[in-house]
């Protein structure tokens, strides 16, 4: 029995619905006949995502289920699911070009994640909503219906007391691709984001995994690096305050912060960025690799984004966490004249202060650039990010960082943001370093 058919066979709970039909349609045709693994990849994502189970769709599952790897294979080490997908993507742009240009629906699966979306032919992209903080958006409409985007409340967040999250769907970009005849004006280089933005190599938009922090918090245990990436922290984490479906939906759902989603919308509206290159990617599927060879901005607060202890050790001005995981600081490595060995944030009047680093560093092959923009709590990060964008506070640190040949070195930045009721008030950087 073929890998295929048992694949079919099992989706019986699926028959009769429209987009299950589109998919196996798809699998058996001409452009996918000569690939089994790529027919198999195709079904095994939709049935997972007309299920419900998208959040089950991540690069070690499709190894371990469609490429018959290990169970404890490094997807780091072993990026068949990645070289796969671009040829899926491929044919499925081909096959709704030619043989299926007349279908109602088609199949996406955006760049950054492997969640295929089915939606009807007219729609020009796959769109992401920013709902209100009052809303979760949450899996697939009942059968036999046709959205353009599968939301509903989910009211199960509310009595954990973390509505406020807000649902990443697989790592969708928010932009819809340029065509060639709508592509921005061009604009005069920028020392930073020229550098940041390349046609040469992608850029990943990371927002934090607000999931994490709020399990961290839940169970009182920091998660390390490894096992983040491993996976190994979503089945071993316990938290006996919370009831198990509300545990189950924070280790598969993908939440992130508004202040994160906002972040991304205004760099999404530079005009430095490069269409195709920009890519918005989910910190659970980013990978090591993506650290050699693409550009990255890695968005969020101190204890939701493991990926910034990969820069802790060349940084100066270090994130940090006490007993409990969501009681960070700022440890400044060699204090300067004035400056201070730990900074906190304080929110008690009349001070309401908070902090936030923001990091330029070379990406491993020293080919491009990682640019950290983190806080200690939401206000940090989002003075940050407009730190970043205000050329006229950001411009002197950025020249002294320049070479004679245009060229940035490495630098960093400590901002100290007023707060009130979590919104930023007027920030200043109170500290800076340039150089490895």
């Amino acid at each position: 029995m073929s890998s295929e058919y048992a694949l079919v066979q099992n989706a019986e709970d699926l028959l009769g619905l429209p987009e299950w039909e589109l998919a196996c349609r798809v699998a058996n045709s001409t452009l996918f006949l000569r690939s089994e693994l790529l027919r198999n990849f195709l079904l095994y994502v939709s049935m997972q995502q007309l299920r419900g189970h998208a959040g089950e769709i991540t690069e070690q599952r499709i190894g371990i289920e469609v490429f018959n790897r290990p169970s404890n294979y490094s997807p780091g080490e072993d990026n068949i699911v990645r070289n796969y997908a671009r040829q899926l993507r491929k044919r499925l742009l081909e096959y709704f070009n030619t043989e299926g240009l007349g279908s109602p629906i088609r199949i996406e699966i955006p760049r950054g994640g492997y969640v295929p979306f089915f939606l009807p032919s007219k729609v020009d992209a796959i769109p992401l909503e920013v709902l209100p903080e009052e809303q979760s958006p949450i899996s697939l409409p009942p059968r036999g219906s046709t959205v353009d985007i599968f939301y509903k409340p989910d009211w199960r967040m509310f009595v954990a007391g973390i509505a406020i999250a807000v649902l990443l769907l697989g790592s969708v970009a928010l932009l819809r691709p340029y065509s060639h005849s709508e592509l921005p004006p061009q604009s005069s280089p920028h020392p930073l984001w020229s550098a940041i933005f390349t046609k040469d190599r992608d850029t990943f938009i990371v927002p934090a995994d607000s999931g994490l922090g709020i399990l961290q918090n839940l169970s009182e245990k920091p998660v390390t690096l490894d096992d983040y990436v491993s996976g190994k922290y979503l089945s071993t984490v316990q938290a006996n305050t919370v009831d198990q479906g509300n545990l189950n939906d924070l280790r598969t759902q993908r939440y992130t912060s508004m202040v994160d989603l906002n972040a991304t919308l205004k760099l999404s509206h530079l005009p430095y960025i490069v269409p195709g290159h920009f890519i918005v990617k989910y910190a659970r599927d980013l990978r090591t690799d993506d650290f050699k060879n693409g550009n990255i901005i890695l968005l969020g607060l101190a204890h939701t984004d493991p990926w910034a202890n990969l820069l802790q050790t060349s940084m100066n001005f270090r994130f940090a966490c006490g007993t409990h995981v969501d009681d960070c600081y700022i440890r400044n490595s060699q204090p300067g004249p004035g400056e201070l060995a730990v900074y906190r944030a304080d929110f008690e009047p009349p001070s309401y202060r908070t902090y936030a680093v923001v990091a330029l560093r070379h990406n491993f092959s020293r080919t491009g650039w990682i640019l950290l923009i983190g806080g200690l709590h939401m206000a940090g990060t989002e003075a940050a990010v407009n730190t970043l964008l205000d050329d006229a506070t950001i411009g002197p640190i950025i020249s002294h960082a320049r070479s004679r040949d245009g060229s940035l070195h490495p630098f960093e930045i400590l901002i100290e943001a007023g707060s009130l009721a979590a919104e930023a008030l007027p920030a200043k950087i109170v500290a800076s370093r340039i150089g490895e």
